[in-house]
This record gives C-alpha cells, sequence and structure tokens, in this order.
C-alpha cells in the first residue's frame, strides 16, 4: 500500500489515535466518503469524456461516407402480384 511497510503503518495509526483519539472513526468515515465521491466524479467526467469521443467519431464517419444515389435506393426484391 503505497510502498509502506508494516511498521510505517503502525507508527502512522498510532500518531491518528494520538491525533484523533475518540473522534478517529468520524474522522475515518468521512475519508472515505471523501474518496468514494472523488472516484464517482472522476467515472462520470472519464463517462462524458468517452461519450464525447463517440460522438466525434459519429460525426467523423457520417461527413466520410458518399452520397447515396437515387438508384441504390431501388429494391431488387421481385414484386408480388396476387393470384386472379
Amino acid at each position: 500500500m503505497f510502498g509502506l511497510g508494516p511498521l510505517e503503518i503502525c507508527v502512522i495509526g498510532a500518531i491518528a489515535v494520538m491525533i484523533y483519539g475518540k473522534r478517529l472513526p468520524e474522522v475515518g468515515r468521512s475519508f472515505g466518503k471523501t474518496i468514494g465521491e472523488m472516484k464517482r466524479s472522476m467515472q462520470s467526467i472519464t463517462k462524458e469524456v468517452d461519450i464525447s469521443a463517440a460522438m466525434r467519431d459519429d460525426v467523423s464517419a457520417v461527413s466520410q461516407r458518399p452520397a447515396r444515389r437515387d438508384d441504390d435506393t431501388a429494391s431488387s426484391s421481385p414484386r408480388f402480384d396476387p393470384p386472379t
């Protein structure tokens, strides 16, 4: 975890207990909520960038397509005539 060994983690935990004491669970909870909010906002930003890139690709693909000719729209299937 961040290149920290068990001894460093114990020292950081002991310092946190000395500083925050009984409020340590509350501080940890608020820290966890902050980290969660940051992750959600990063995911939403990433999603918006992906959508923007996809829209840009779609627009460029549409502009690069050749124009359709009228004879391309003609149906090649046989016509059905009901029996008389």
